[in-house]
């Protein structure tokens, strides 16, 4: 049986627009490795359909390219409001038991350490990123993005290809760091620091909880 990945991508402002589109490589490296995924986006992406999804598929990854707070994650925007997909207390077991990773603001300060039997990879601070605005409208082409998004996607990827979460945090940071070190010899003080400050940022924030060890069974 493949491995099935559930992927969130929701489109409604500018910075879930350019996760919208920078999630396009792990879906396609997921699909390279052969596995199943499932990407919930505008119009399915409702709590209904999310939940569903997991039940009937069960899937041992679960990634989220969402906007969130310490006890929620959210989905796309119903009515003018965002839809809460999970909500710590209400429906945050079913996450248990899987692999999560949620490129969402604060994440892992609360929710995460509600979900069991499983690994929970989040941040405990806002995750953020620069966009140049000549880009608005090609979000791939952003090179000032790129380099800051790159290592969110790298923890995804290395779990795709076998590693366990605890060796693709490292992996992710390995790149944020020595990202930050190629900056520091660039002659552009201003723009350098603060994509080096937002590099650090999330670095520092991303935290596990859980199984560290756990990997995707292949």
């Amino acid at each position: 049986m493949k491995p099935t990945i559930l992927i969130t991508r929701s489109k409604y402002d500018d910075a879930m627009e350019y996760l919208f589109h920078y999630s396009e490589e792990i879906i396609k490296t997921a699909e390279g490795k052969n596995f199943k995924v499932l990407d919930l986006c505008r119009p399915r992406l409702t709590k209904e359909n999310f939940t569903a999804m997991i039940k009937t598929n069960n899937p041992s990854l679960v990634v989220f390219n969402a906007h969130g707070t310490q006890s929620q994650i959210l989905g796309d925007k119903m009515g003018g409001s965002e839809e809460v997909l999970i909500e710590e207390n209400k429906n945050h077991n079913l996450l248990d038991s899987r692999i999560v990773y949620a490129r969402s603001c604060w994440s892992a300060k609360s929710l995460g350490k509600s979900c069991k039997d499983g690994c929970f990879i989040g941040y405990n601070v806002p995750f953020i990123f620069l966009v140049e605005q000549e880009h608005s409208a090609t979000p791939l082409k952003d090179k000032t993005a790129k380099t800051i998004i790159e290592p969110s996607n790298l923890v995804v990827i290395s779990l795709i290809k076998g590693n366990d979460a605890q060796d693709s945090v490292k992996k992710s940071k390995a790149l944020s760091k020595k990202t930050m070190l190629k900056l520091l010899d660039m002659n552009n003080e201003q723009e350098t620091s603060a994509i080096i400050t937002c590099l650090w940022s999330n670095m520092e924030g991303l935290e596990i909880i859980g199984d560290e060890n756990m990997k995707i069974e292949q």
